[in-house]
């Protein structure tokens, strides 16, 4: 063509157009690019009048494309125009040639996305939604077929994404002068926003369509099989969980009231960077129980620790106030053995500890005053106490104990609910679900199991570990539970059904896993003296802090802006959050 493209072979074929892969012989390269040909062709069936009209509005259309991609294909992720002309009558566009496949394609052959690829895809697609609406163009067709994954070896600079935006047919650019016309309703229906369905779209459409396609790589169905009315119903399809934050942003994205929607990609992005945050600096360190430290909580204002060793005792730190900690029950009232366990009730006043010397003992944190115990040498044996969890509504306690078993009580009252039996081995650790009706136990049998608190009954087993389960920890949404084993792991399931979703590896011996209040970071507390900081939706890697004694145990603050670990050389280590 033009003594100059050699077509090689059709590619594909539209209502009005045709496109055809080509070689460009004046190029020493023999480069490769993409023709489109607009090919007017009357529809059967139609009358002369709405043949016209139909292929006006497609000349139209195909102009448009070679106008955008002239103005908005010097970005790396969007194809340059390399000549607009006409030969014969006809029109023709040549556009630079992506070799790769779209994500429609990519998900039939890979399967979903998980949240660790989903956020890759906003943070990789959201720059090139800001580049084409500061250039005031609306795209008008996001789908997962206009979106296409280049390979590695195509990508024209090394610091470029590899995903990039093409069907540019739709886009329109934005007048500069009030109007009140509105627009002729184009794009793919099923991934059009509301207010474009009308005819008037705006910049968050694009928005809103990207959310769309998000919903579908990480459910793998049609997006007209996930909504109800005008509610959006794609997470009760999700193979695996994503965060809370996650869901906050793409249900925003995916509001029908452009009030309610994000209005620029700037906020997307904002709100995506800020869900995660792994910097941390020093705090405090003291040297505190001259034992091993077993067991530490933050108290609810923030500016107390409390923590339990193997001197028998529990002491009350404030932050600032130096290496003097307050001391609760004495002589009289303290365990006759290592304090293994320690939970803070949700508003801060009642406070439990649990001790291998086969005690639950109840205090008021306020006063320092011992309220009751539970279990006593004095009647029947309960052996050690290993573990404890308090129930959100502060109604339940459970304990672990290494007769096997898990005790569940009434907090208020002091008196047992019942016995959940069934381990063949010492309960290490225990976890409640946010909503109080699943409890989780892990054990020295290597396993962990999942009960119903309501009934007692043993609603699943865990098994995957090598060696002994030392903890658990469950996320806030209530969707993932963590178990840190001395197999060296950190294993992530689905609570729901069990499933495993992951498998974080460690050098050491795994003794203790949080998770923070937002659910974004999982601290692991390991043999080898560090605190690894993982995302546990993505399963990456997000910081490391050391300590000088192997860790024992770790939790974070209320505000999830500081973390504590307890160690073996008796220390404690407090962190700030800094971003």
């Amino acid at each position: 063509m033009r003594e100059h493209y050699r077509l090689l072979k059709p590619i594909g074929i539209g209502t009005f157009s045709r496109t055809f892969l080509a070689v460009d012989e004046d190029i020493p390269s023999k480069s490769i690019s993409v023709i489109k040909q607009f090919l007017p062709i009357a529809t059967p069936g139609k009358n002369s009048a709405q043949n016209i009209n139909e292929i006006e509005k497609a000349s139209i259309s195909f102009h448009r494309e070679a106008l955008q991609l002239d103005k908005l294909g010097k970005h790396p992720q969007i194809p340059s125009l390399l000549a607009y002309f006409f030969v014969s009558s006809y029109k023709y566009l040549v556009q630079e040639y992506i070799e790769g496949k779209n994500l429609a394609q990519e998900l039939k052959e890979q399967g979903t996305f998980d949240e660790q690829k989903i956020r890759k895809f906003l943070i990789e697609m959201l720059p090139v939604l800001q580049f084409i609406h500061k250039n005031q163009v609306i795209h008008r067709d996001i789908k997962p077929e206009n979106i296409i994954r280049r390979g590695a070896d195509q990508t024209r600079y090394d610091w470029v994404e590899n995903l990039c935006l093409v069907g540019f047919g739709s886009a329109k650019a934005i007048s500069t002068h009030l109007t009140l016309k509105t627009d002729t309703i184009i794009g793919s229906p099923e991934y059009t926003a509301p207010e474009q369905l009308m005819g008037k779209p705006v910049f968050a459409s694009d928005i809103y369509s990207l959310g769309i396609v998000c919903i579908q790589l990480m459910t793998q169905l049609k997006p007209f099989d996930l909504r109800k009315a005008e509610e959006w119903l794609w997470q009760q399809y999700l193979p695996r969980p994503v965060s809370t934050s996650l869901s906050n942003i793409i249900n925003k994205m995916l509001q029908v009231s452009l009030s309610q929607r994000y209005h620029s990609t700037e906020d997307v992005l904002k709100d995506l960077i800020q869900t995660v945050g792994s910097s941390w600096t020093g705090l405090e360190r003291w040297e505190s129980h001259g034992h091993k430290v077993r067991t530490v909580t933050f108290g609810i204002d923030g500016q107390t620790l409390v923590s339990g060793g193997e001197d028998n005792s529990i002491k009350v730190w404030t932050l600032g106030a130096g290496n003097d900690p307050q001391t609760l029950g004495g002589w009289m009232f303290s365990h006759s053995g290592w304090v293994q366990a320690i939970a803070l009730t949700p508003d801060g006043q009642t406070l439990v500890s649990g001790s291998n010397d086969g005690t639950l003992k109840v205090w008021n944190l306020g006063t320092g005053k011992l309220v009751r115990t539970l279990g006593s040498w004095f009647g029947q044996d309960w052996s050690a106490v290993q573990a404890i969890t308090i129930s959100k509504d502060s109604q339940i306690l459970a304990s672990g104990h290494s007769d096997k078993t898990v005790k569940v009580w009434y907090l208020g009252n002091g008196k047992m609910r019942g016995f959940l039996q069934g381990h063949t081995a010492w309960v290490e650790s225990v976890a409640m679900s946010p909503d109080g009706k699943v409890l989780a136990s892990g054990s020295g049998d290597k396993m962990i199991k999942l009960w119903d608190i309501e009934t007692g009954k043993l609603l699943l087993t865990l098994t995957g570990h090598s060696d002994v389960v030392r903890s658990v920890a469950i996320t806030p949404d209530g969707q993932i539970l963590a178990s840190g084993s001395s197999d060296n792991t950190v294993r992530l399931w689905q609570l729901g059904t069990g499933d495993t979703l992951g498998i974080l590896q460690h050098p050491d011996s795994v003794n203790s896993v949080a998770i923070a209040p937002d659910g974004l970071i999982l601290v692991s507390g390991c043999r080898d003296k560090n605190l690894y900081l993982w995302n546990p939706y993505t399963m990456e890697k997000v910081g490391i802090l050391s300590q000088e004694a192997a860790v024992n145990t770790v939790t974070f603050s209320v505000d999830g802006q500081m973390l504590a670990a307890g160690c073996g050389d008796g220390s404690l280590g407090v962190w700030q959050r800094v971003s």
